[in-house]
């Protein structure tokens, strides 16, 4: 995992995993599935895409913005994030609190990052 940026302010910092998954394959099928029918997807269904995010879906409460998959803890200072972007699909870890308020669902994931940075 890379630290991305920290914003010492705010006492948030965001990393960006390694691992990068291919839209086309089994478990990028299976995230896409969940960013496009959240709403409508069954509840195994969702702990399957909160395992594969978060290695460890206990805890977690999930919800989409425009481009990304949300997953946060009961105490919102640790976010996952299952971002698409054009070619792939890239996980992210942030953690720290900050309000979710500003996460409508135009909100970009790019957005979000230049919100946590300023």
């Amino acid at each position: 995992m890379d630290l991305i940026f920290e914003n010492k302010y705010r006492n948030i910092k965001a990393y960006k995993c390694y691992n990068v998954i291919q839209k086309n394959n089994n478990i990028g099928n299976i995230l896409l599935n969940g960013l496009l029918h959240w709403d409508s997807i069954s509840d195994e269904e969702v702990q399957n895409i909160k395992n594969i995010i978060t290695n460890n879906g206990v805890g977690f409460k999930g919800y989409t913005i425009t481009d990304a998959i949300v997953m946060q803890n009961d105490t919102k200072d640790i976010h996952y994030y299952a971002y698409f972007n054009e070619n792939n699909i890239e996980l992210w870890y942030i953690t720290g609190v900050y309000d979710m308020v500003m996460c409508d669902d135009n909100l970009k994931f790019n957005d979000l990052l230049f919100f946590l940075q300023a």
